[in-house]
């Protein structure tokens, strides 16, 4: 019970994630790897709402109180929209100013970033690549999990393979 515990948590830190989780589950703990498959995405999938939602709540307590904090986030989300609005924009605009065309591609890039297994690249960096880009709540958490379950099948195949070669 404490070593499924512990996978789960360790699947929510920052750049750990469901990485290594699934890697201590596979070798340290003697999980089947479709155990630590689950116990991995359980802790991840979790963890992705309460980061954006957070991340919004936080950063607009922070502008209202903080007159720097308030100058940079307006910076950093004008320049960031200012420079990126060209990949994203296309298609008729919907109720909330934002074309399907254009949603579907930020959470697509998004996907991709997640589901990309490198440094950084996790559901953390993506949760804040979603916050400064102005993607979409369940955009973004659509993406993100989506992302998550498919860098973590691929962990787990690499990881169980490098295993079952080395034993």
């Amino acid at each position: 019970m404490w070593h499924e515990l512990f996978t789960i948590l360790l699947a929510m830190t920052p750049t750990i994630e469901a990485h290594g989780a699934i890697a201590t589950g596979i070798a340290f703990f003697k999980f089947s790897p479709l155990k630590a498959f689950a116990l991995s995405i359980i802790g991840t999938l979790a963890v992705i709402p309460v980061i954006i939602f957070f991340l919004h709540k936080v950063s607009h307590l922070l502008m209202q109180r903080i007159y720097i904090v308030n100058r940079f986030l307006t910076w950093l989300f004008s320049y960031t929209q200012r420079r990126h609005a060209e990949h994203f924009s296309g298609g008729e605009a919907t109720e909330g100013g934002e074309s399907v065309k254009s949603r579907f591609w930020k959470a697509f890039a998004l996907f991709v970033f997640v589901a990309f297994p490198g440094p950084l690249t996790g559901v953390w960096g993506g949760a804040l690549a979603a916050f400064v880009f102005g993607i979409a709540f369940w955009d973004s958490v659509i993406a993100l999990a989506l992302g998550a379950i498919s860098v973590a099948a691929l962990d787990t195949a690499i990881i169980a393979g490098i295993l079952n070669f080395v034993t």
